[in-house]
């Protein structure tokens, strides 16, 4: 079935196709991910549910990641656009769900850059200390770079990205089999055994469910390469190819990482490990010593990419909710360099005020997990809504390429572990602040559907666009 295209006003201009190949488009979901940012701290915040069991929490989320990785695949073959899920769910499940989950999609990656500046400007500062608040200021610091980065076009940002992910996952591979070798008789298998988890409600499951919050957080990334497709050579191929890639490559380098992570702490002292602002680096300290300032560097490398990515992301979108008028159509200017600069600068405004306030609020542990914890919630809501469009789209559009299996069986098991996974934080009670985290999600949730609504009475015009796509059909 051919596709319509429609092009952008000549004031919006186009985004620059063909400029990346599959490297730069792998490594956008890569560094996304964040490796070895979220084996130090996303999956770090799972052991005091899942303990010891954390590898089999993430093995878990590996397979649901792979299969949502599969149906993100199945829509962007055939929706190649900038506007990622904004444009997957409007075409396959209607205007309204396709603008609330771009509006869903805008919130988690927005949040991406204050979670990693909270990351990049304490560790920075336990390297060179610049007083009082020196995280806030290297946290700034950090800012500026990222902006740099991802301002003078896509190339460039995609070029940083594939080797700051080499290097963070070539340093982390490296001291995780160290760990594991010199863990002796730590080695064991009930790091895969649901027993082991540190809360022994269905079994030992709900521990290791109740981590897998926290895994999911991690993963979350692997779809960021989705709205890059307007400046992929060949998207219809190479996009798809580098979302499956990234979720099970980086999938297998997690339950690497956390058994590492598990036998070198050590099991019986699992319990221990969360009191620990830095137990890789506590880790590496032991085995590597003085060499052990690598693997700060790396988790700053980490840090650094994945803002780098994020911004790409949700800068994309921003654009093409932007250049629909979903959203301010200022979002929609591009720059000499093709880039979406007005939506790049909201994106750091927004991340550098939230990073300052929050952590000078709360304390930086503290507002990571805050804002992690907030990510959770819109990130399985646009994993969900991907998993419900794969068959109505197929039906509707292409039903001479449905398959059961591929779009009813592979949809339908990560959309029930999600789901669990979902009601599990819910229910979970944390302490304050993390008590807001939930309802300021929902909130959020609320406010995209109440302006959705509003926009379909007085602009349908506009919701309408969101199916729309902005690379020729083959």
């Amino acid at each position: 079935m051919t596709l319509k295209s429609s092009a952008p006003t000549e004031e919006q201009g186009n985004l620059r196709s063909g400029t990346i190949g599959l490297p730069g488009v792998l490594f956008q979901s890569i560094t996304t991910m964040a490796p070895a940012s979220a084996v130090s701290f996303s999956l770090s915040a799972a052991v005091p549910f899942a303990g010891t069991a954390l590898p089999l929490a993430v093995t878990i989320t590996l397979v649901v990641s792979v299969l949502i990785a599969l149906n993100i695949g199945e829509l962007a073959r055939h929706l190649p656009s900038a506007g990622g899920f904004f444009t997957y769910i409007g075409r396959s499940l209607g205007s309204i769900p396709g603008w609330v989950t771009g509006w869903i999609f805008d919130l988690a990656y927005l949040l991406i850059v204050p979670l990693q500046l909270l990351v990049l400007g304490p560790v920075a500062d336990s390297i060179l200390p610049l007083g009082p608040y020196g995280w806030a200021i290297w946290a700034c610091i950090f800012a500026v770079v990222i902006f740099a980065l991802t301002y003078f076009g896509i190339k460039v940002s995609a070029d940083v990205g594939v080797v700051l992910g080499c290097i963070e996952i070539g340093v982390f591979l490296l001291l995780a089999l160290w760990l594991i070798v010199t863990a002796g008789n730590n080695n064991t298998l009930d790091a895969f055994n649901p027993a082991s988890s540190a809360q022994s409600g269905f079994g030992g499951w709900q521990g290791v469910l109740l981590g897998m919050i926290f895994t999911v957080l991690a993963f979350a990334g692997y779809e960021s390469s989705a709205p890059l497709a307007e400046e992929t050579r060949d998207p219809r191929r190479t996009v798809p190819l580098a979302i499956v890639l990234a979720a099970l490559l980086i999938g297998l380098f997690y339950v690497f990482c956390s058994y590492a992570a598990v036998v070198g702490w050590g099991p019986a002292k699992i319990a221990s490990y969360v009191s620990d602002s830095n137990p890789w680096g506590t880790m590496a300290q032991r085995v590597w010593g003085g060499f052990s300032i690598i693997v700060n560097l790396a988790i700053l490398n980490s840090a650094l990419a994945n803002s780098n990515a994020g911004v790409n992301a949700v800068s994309r979108v921003l654009y093409a909710m932007g250049r629909v008028r979903a959203l301010p159509g200022a979002l929609a200017h591009l720059n000499r360099f093709a880039s979406p600069d007005v939506a790049i600068v909201f994106t750091m405004v927004v991340g550098i005020v939230l990073t300052v306030a929050l952590g000078l609020a709360f304390g930086t542990g503290t507002a990571f997990a805050l804002i992690g914890t907030i990510i959770v919630l819109p990130i399985i809501l646009v994993y969900l809504a991907t998993c419900v469009a794969v068959p109505v789209f197929y039906l509707r559009e292409h039903s001479a390429e449905f398959n059961v299996f591929r779009h009813i069986v592979l949809p339908l098991i990560p959309t029930v572990v999600l789901l669990i996974v979902l009601w599990f934080q819910a229910t979970q009670q944390y302490e304050a602040p993390l008590t807001w985290a939930f309802p300021l999600a929902v909130a959020w949730l609320v406010l995209g559907i109440i302006i959705a609504l509003v926009l379909r009475f007085r602009a349908p015009e506009v919701l309408e666009a969101s199916s729309k796509v902005y690379v020729e059909a083959e």
